[in-house]
């Protein structure tokens, strides 16, 4: 499984007066591993940087301990999707047809998806505002989620090279009050509504952007965990997903004295598997 080293991590706090939940992150090093792999450009890179970071947050703001799925589909049919992993392990995947360019315009929808310990999956839909991927993370958390927040995910680009990547989101909790929420909003529409201001800010340490969000508030800080670029491919799922070919085909497969190449669409990690490794798959078909 292709890892890349990491100095990413996210960090959440709650104000003492009970009225705030901050969680922020940076993800440069996550982002720039998932663009890389999947070989995006200009602002194919940088929406693809967006929807990553925003699936990291959904996942740290609703289901630390489950793996959720982002997916932006834009007007045409390309689709951005990102996928956060409990282990603090992310991945992501563009698809488009080839030449084309992905708008997030209108008609830009945003699916979130996350995995329940049941196994059943909590999924809900919303349009993409604004052509803005934190727009479409505020109205996810409002509609499917019921949770009031202010949220922010951007990156910078230098080129096509992701050169600082992150975000924030600012919960509002049942113990606030009027005075506390004045500012904070102020605050947030002064200095932390830009992309520009939320990366200056952020720098190399998520915890500096934090400290700056809650500034004069008294706050507590209730959880830090690293995060990286990761794919969870392996030959046990390769051959997982063969298992859903018909008799025939597998047989097929199987009569090949080639050894079958499999690229992973999210990493580009080949499996080079050879014919007699379907076998168990045909007597379990």
């Amino acid at each position: 499984m292709p890892v890349a080293s990491t100095s990413d991590r996210t960090t959440t706090a709650v104000t003492h007066d009970g009225a705030f939940r901050v969680i922020a992150l940076r993800t440069t090093e996550t982002v720039r591993g998932c663009v890389r792999a999947q070989g995006a450009e200009g602002e194919d890179a940088r929406h693809l940087a967006d929807v990553v970071t925003g699936t990291i947050l959904v996942r740290l703001t609703m289901a630390p301990t489950q793996r959720v799925q982002g997916i932006v589909r834009d007007a045409d049919g390309a689709t951005l999707v990102g996928d956060s992993h409990p282990d603090g392990s992310a991945r992501g995947l563009v698809q488009r047809k080839e030449g084309a360019r992905i708008s997030l315009g209108r008609g830009a929808m945003m699916q979130m998806m996350r995995t329940l310990p049941s196994g059943a999956v909590h999924q809900g839909v919303v349009e993409v505002p604004d052509a803005s991927v934190s727009a479409g993370i505020m109205a996810y958390l409002s509609i499917s989620e019921q949770i009031t927040s202010v949220a922010m995910v951007t990156s910078q680009l230098e080129g096509d090279e992701i050169v600082c990547a992150g975000g924030y989101v600012v919960q509002l909790l049942p113990e606030v009050s009027r005075a506390p929420l004045a500012v904070m909003t102020e605050r947030l529409d002064a200095d932390f509504s830009t992309p520009e201001a939320v990366l200056g800010h952020l720098a190399d340490d998520p915890a500096t952007l934090m400290s700056e969000i809650l500034y004069g508030m008294k706050f507590a800080q209730t959880q830090e965990a690293s995060l990286r670029f990761g794919c969870q491919c392996s030959a046990v799922r390769v051959l997982s997903s063969l298992s859903t070919l018909p008799k025939d085909d597998i047989r097929e497969l199987m009569s090949s004295e080639e050894h079958l190449h499999i690229t992973c669409d999210y990493c580009r990690q080949v499996y080079e598997l050879p014919p007699k490794a379907l076998a168990g798959l045909l007597s379990e078909s």
